[in-house]
């Protein structure tokens, strides 16, 4: 008896071992889908870990310190009217025909900006004369705020801004003038005016010489 009780005792001890070691099922592993947004393709064996997608880099839209800046092109402002503007005209010594040299000068104090010219013209309409005016009335042929078409200008002289003045001349026998004097080989002009002139524009026009418009009466002599 007591050699079966050891046999069956090293065969129960078998059975118990062998049940330990197949008797469960083995605890299953479950692998992180490799479909999933942002995941890693895992081996079943390793341990999911969740990357959050990548930040897209922006462009600065600062300008770079180390970029040099292009300068922008800008434009000249009109030139300003003429201002301290004069008007002068001197007749030299006639010869011995009656003849003699007619000079007319416009000056200006300003402006005499470097790429600015002035341009001087004759108006060759008296304006602002009325249509019926009086016997024995006069005033100016032009006045501030008249408008200047080009149709009513004939171009006198032209000078750099900077020269400050601008001459011209004619020779003409000397007698009597209605009017302001003008050269007789070119139009008649009975105002002068001159405006600043750059490669933007021009300044409104300032008047020089107005001229003059008059009705004479019964009591006037002309020449």
């Amino acid at each position: 008896m007591t050699g079966r009780r050891a046999i069956l005792t090293v065969i129960l001890a078998g059975l118990i071992s062998a049940c330990g070691a197949n008797g469960g099922p083995s605890p299953a592993v479950v692998a992180t889908s490799p479909n999933v947004a942002g995941a890693d393709t895992l081996n079943p064996t390793t341990t999911a870990t969740t990357h959050p997608p990548p930040t897209k880099s922006l462009v600065s839209l600062s300008p770079s310190p180390n970029r040099p800046m292009v300068p922008t092109a800008t434009t000249a402002p009109v030139p300003p009217k003429p201002a301290g503007v004069t008007f002068d005209q001197q007749v030299g010594e006639s010869d011995t025909e009656g003849v003699a040299d007619h000079i007319q000068t416009v000056t200006w104090r300003t402006p005499q900006s470097e790429g600015v010219e002035i341009r001087v013209y004759g108006v060759t309409k008296c304006i602002a004369a009325p249509k019926a005016p009086a016997p024995g009335t006069s005033g100016p042929c032009l006045v501030t705020g008249t408008p200047l078409p080009a149709s009513v200008r004939t171009l006198l002289g032209t000078a750099p801004a900077s020269n400050g003045v601008v001459s011209w001349s004619w020779r003409e026998g000397t007698g009597c003038d209605i009017g302001l004097a003008h050269d007789p080989d070119g139009p008649v002009y009975q105002a002068v005016v001159l405006a600043a002139y750059n490669a933007s524009g021009h300044s409104i026009f300032a008047i020089a010489e107005p001229g003059l418009w008059f009705v004479p009466d019964a009591n006037d002599t002309v020449c």
